[in-house]
């Protein structure tokens, strides 16, 4: 009987493959015209100018880009999905990403923040001397700047969910999305911070009613409650 579930799965997987286009979901993280080591980590840093040339070869295969919300909807209701579609997030609310937003909102592509709203004060560094992230205030007005920009959670500060108690981890959230669902640009969407997390921390959020979004650098083919993310980089296949 297992070998027939299995087979009976593989058949049902390959069908969906056959009749499902995948919806690429990227992450980002800091952009800028130069790498400081004193501020940004090498893993997370992509330059301005590779970081557009990404992008505008996605266009130039055609992909069209689309905003996180309507992925999730596609990938939920979509019986056929021919079209490639692909959606960009940015992870942490570094003050690097003003370096591309504006260029992101002339070219009409949507885009995903996942903030930590621990770090609006102005004043946090994740590295000593280093790049700030947006202020609160800053991140109050992005949504009259980049009208196609959302704001999803990250957590209240950047810790891995499994190190947490599920009363922390409960906490965690709770303090984000009291601060974040006041911004008119918010979607119930929660990015794991480096992707890490447990069953008990799905069904936590799911619970929550919130949307999954891990970082397995899987491609989309179908979900009812989450999504897979690719690291955007020079080694991203287009």
């Amino acid at each position: 009987m297992t070998n027939i579930k299995k087979i009976v799965s593989r058949i049902l997987y390959k069908w969906t493959k056959l009749r499902l286009r995948p919806i690429r979901v990227l992450c980002f993280h800091q952009v800028s015209d130069q790498f400081d080591e004193e501020g940004m980590y090498a893993q997370d840093w992509i330059s301005t100018s590779d970081f557009k040339d990404i992008v505008l070869r996605f266009v130039e295969k055609g992909y069209k880009f689309i905003s996180l919300s309507e992925a999730f909807d596609r990938l939920r209701h979509d019986t056929f999905r021919c079209k490639k579609y692909v959606v960009l997030t940015a992870d942490d609310g570094w003050a690097s990403l003003k370096n591309i937003l504006p260029w992101l909102n002339e070219q009409r592509i949507p885009v995903t923040l996942f903030l930590n709203p621990a770090f609006f004060d102005g004043k946090h560094y994740r590295i000593k001397n280093g790049e700030k992230y947006l202020t609160a205030e800053e991140v109050q007005n992005l949504h009259k700047l980049y009208p196609l920009l959302t704001i999803g959670s990250h957590g209240w500060e950047h810790v891995s969910a499994p190190l947490l108690s599920e009363v922390d981890f409960n906490e965690n959230v709770d303090k984000s999305v009291e601060v974040l669902s006041k911004l008119p640009n918010y979607i119930p969407y929660f990015a794991y911070t480096w992707g890490w997390h447990t069953d008990d921390t799905d069904k936590i959020l799911i619970d929550k009613g919130m949307v999954i979004v891990n970082m397995k650098g899987r491609k989309n083919y179908q979900s009812h409650y989450a999504l897979d993310r690719e690291e955007l980089n020079l080694n991203l296949e287009i």
